[in-house]
């Protein structure tokens, strides 16, 4: 919303008090849609960006890692199965 601009950046100050500015993060806009376009950014970047509302925004945790330009999150599951 237009009205909102500042909610993200908020949003994402909160955030840093807890959590690493370099925590990955992602957005990807228009999902499934012509146009899909996706984003992956620090926490810190996260905060000086704009998004709509064809936008989906991803914050990563801890254990979170860029791996061929995505966001791969960790379960912990075991290799050996």
């Amino acid at each position: 919303s237009k009205k909102r601009k500042t909610y993200l950046s908020k949003a994402c100050n909160i955030l840093m008090r807890h959590k690493s500015t370099e925590t990955v993060c992602g957005i990807v806009k228009n999902i499934a849609r012509d146009g899909e376009k996706m984003t992956v950014l620090t926490l810190q970047e996260l905060e000086k960006k704009e998004v709509d509302m064809f936008s989906t925004v991803f914050i990563g945790n801890k254990d979170t890692r860029v791996i061929g330009g995505h966001m791969v999150t960790p379960r912990g599951y075991r290799k050996d199965i």
